[in-house]
């Protein structure tokens, strides 16, 4: 307790609000990137793959960029088949042993056999 009394300053840890907001936005953005650039001729390699798996029935492995906070986000990888696509809304249905998932095509890094 006698600390506290001599060092008054120290004990009175007031962050205004400002700081606060500013301090929490930093911590949302911990561990968060921007989505990394795609070549045109990988990009249409990956939709080729895609569209294979689906024909011929083989698991691809699947890394695509999930946007958390505008421009930021986290990359997720899944394997799986491809059972559907849905060129309307521009994704495709990735079916592994225990989920499935919608992803984007706008959304994909990159995929391999």
């Amino acid at each position: 307790m006698s600390k506290k009394i001599n060092d008054l300053f120290g004990s009175m840890r007031m962050v205004l609000p400002e700081q606060r907001a500013a301090i929490l936005d930093h911590e949302s953005k911990r561990g968060l990137q921007e989505k990394p650039y795609v070549d045109e001729d990988d990009f249409g390699e990956m939709c080729f793959r895609i569209y294979d798996s689906t024909q011929y029935d083989y698991a691809i492995d699947v890394k695509w960029f999930q946007p958390m906070k505008g421009n930021l986000g986290t990359l997720e990888s899944s394997w799986g088949v491809v059972k559907e696509i849905d060129a309307n809304k521009r994704r495709f249905k990735l079916i592994s042993d225990w989920s499935s998932e919608w992803i984007k095509i706008e959304n994909l890094i990159s995929v391999t056999k």
